[in-house]
C-alpha cells in the first residue's frame, strides 16, 4: 500500500511483511523529510509494523538537524513496536556521513546497513526469526 509519493520520496507498507519501506531520491527539502518521518512514525503507531527500511542509494545529503530529527524518532517508533530498522546505504559520500546519527544512536538497537535492498531484508528476515536482537550489517565509517 502506497501511503506517500513524489519526486523524491515513496512511502509504501508491505502488510505481508509487515514492513515499512522509505525510499529517498534527490535533495528532499527539510520539511518534506520531517512530514515523512512523522508519517511514518504515525503509521508505526496505528498499524502493525515489525520493519523500517529506509533505502537512501538516491539520496543526496541531509542536513544535520534533520538527520536528529530523524534519529530522534527511532525510540519512539520502538515504543510503538517497531523492532528493526535498515538502511539501504547511498552512493553520496556525504549522505553517508549524515547517517552517523543513526549509527551513533544504534549501539544498543536493532539497525543495520546494507548495499542492497534484498540484503536488508534478508537480516531482517533472521532477526525476526532469532530469539535475540543485535545489532549487525555493515559499519559506517
Amino acid at each position: 500500500m502506497e501511503l506517500y509519493k513524489d519526486q523524491n520520496v515513496v512511502l509504501r507498507y508491505d502488510d505481508e511483511r509487515k514492513e515499512l519501506l522509505q525510499v529517498w531520491s534527490g535533495f528532499v527539502p527539510a520539511a518534506l523529510f520531517r512530514v515523512i518521518i512523522d508519517i511514518s512514525t504515525e503509521f508505526i503507531a496505528k498499524n502493525n509494523v515489525d520493519s523500517l527500511i529506509s533505502d537512501v542509494t538516491e539520496q543526496k545529503v541531509v542536513s544535520p538537524d534533520d538527520a536528529q530529527y530523524a534519529a530522534s524518532a527511532l525510540p519512539e517508533m520502538m515504543q510503538y513496536g517497531l523492532k528493526v530498522m535498515a538502511f539501504v546505504i547511498p552512493k553520496d559520500v556525504f549522505t553517508r556521513l549524515s547517517l552517523k546519527k543513526f549509527s551513533d544512536f544504534g549501539r544498543d538497537k536493532p539497525i543495520g546497513y546494507f548495499n542492497s535492498l534484498p540484503e536488508a531484508r534478508q537480516w531482517i528476515k533472521v532477526l525476526l526469526d532469532t530469539p535475540v536482537n543485535k545489532t549487525s550489517g555493515e559499519e559506517l565509517p
